[in-house]
């Protein structure tokens, strides 16, 4: 899909995004990668495009512990992908990691100890990455 498609499909996407979420991944990063040896007869040169953001993982812990958490349920409500996730209460904290097309640059945080629930509406049809478009996550 072309880059300004993709830009666009992904404002509109973000633009759902209400600030008051306690989830709320920045639409886009910019990074600055670099060849860690050069290749020769090649030049290097960077496009300049930012980072979109591509994926959304919750972690029952640190991301580094790699506990991925699955969602509970998977619906399609009106044409959209609903992806819900339930977080129990207990001494373990939830942890958000936000993925970003063409780079391993990952953002983390965790979430406040009082999020219960999750749930990520995803924008059929639409993908970065090959990942489905985040239109909204509504976290409680």
């Amino acid at each position: 899909m072309p880059r300004f498609y993709c830009f666009m499909a992904l404002t509109i996407a973000v633009s759902t995004l209400s600030g008051a979420d306690t989830v709320h991944c920045p639409p886009t990063i910019e990074v600055k990668q670099q060849l860690a040896a050069p290749v020769p007869g090649w030049s290097v040169t960077s496009d300049g495009m930012p980072h979109q953001l591509a994926g959304l993982t919750f972690f029952d812990g640190k991301p580094e512990d790699k506990a991925s958490l699955a969602p509970d349920n998977n619906v399609v409500v009106k044409g959209k992908s609903v992806a819900s996730w339930t977080f129990g209460v207990g001494d373990r904290p939830i942890w958000v990691a936000c993925q970003y097309a063409g780079t391993n640059v990952v953002l983390t945080r965790e979430l406040p100890k009082s999020t219960r629930t999750c749930l990520v509406t995803y924008t059929a049809g639409v993908t970065i990455a090959g990942l489905p478009v985040i239109e909204k996550v509504d976290c409680k």
